[in-house]
């Protein structure tokens, strides 16, 4: 249990907060979501804290469980303080790029842009190691968020969550994602975990 807390700490203790915040609502949300006026006027820690409340438990139940098979799949590829710092710089980025894409937006909660970021950002840093196949995951990944865009089609999730999917987010993250998986030092990766976890550790790329 030790050792799985030392090389899960970081989805281990969001996992806790996110619930924690989830049993003070609707109070966590009034502080911590993304409110165009609250940040235009000055409360700047929003662009990160909105990521940790969401509308309802079922939303969270959801993100969670991404956030750990993300975690679980491609966990081995990086360093603790470098999942860390990915997380930090997708949680913000991913709030503040719809802050400045979408300025009809006034208020959002929820961490799934930041999760489609971090997806995004473990496949191309894989494909820069080698895994041909992570391209075809990063392409999966693509189709369902720019399904909806092309064709039309309305989000399942929204009875579910209790509120609208905001499509962007999940551009922006995967967006993002990508950036940053091109830009983060090659040499900073540990190992390839996805085309392991599929054919085994011996397996040919």
């Amino acid at each position: 249990m030790q050792a799985f807390f030392k090389s899960y700490w970081v989805p281990c203790s969001l996992t806790l907060l996110l619930l924690l915040l989830l049993f003070f609502e609707p109070s966590s949300s009034q502080w911590l979501a993304y409110q165009r006026t609250q940040v235009n006027d000055g409360q700047i820690w929003r662009f990160f804290t909105a990521n940790l409340v969401h509308l309802s438990p079922w939303h969270t139940l959801m993100n969670l469980a991404s956030l750990w098979l993300i975690s679980l799949i491609f966990r081995p590829l990086l360093k603790i303080n470098d999942w860390l710092a990915w997380f930090i710089i997708l949680f913000l980025a991913n709030i503040i790029g719809l802050h400045l894409w979408l300025p009809s937006l006034t208020e959002y909660v929820g961490m799934s842009g930041a999760l489609y970021g971090l997806i995004a950002a473990c496949c191309i840093a894989e494909l820069r190691l080698g895994v041909k196949i992570s391209g075809l995951l990063l392409l999966i990944v693509a189709i369902k968020i720019f399904a909806p865009q092309i064709f039309g089609i309305k989000s399942e999730y929204d009875s579910w969550i209790g509120g609208f999917v905001v499509e962007e987010s999940h551009i922006i993250g995967y967006l993002q994602g990508i950036i940053l998986g091109l830009i983060w030092p090659k040499s900073r990766f540990n190992k390839p975990a996805f085309a392991d976890l599929i054919f085994g550790k011996k397996s040919k790329r």
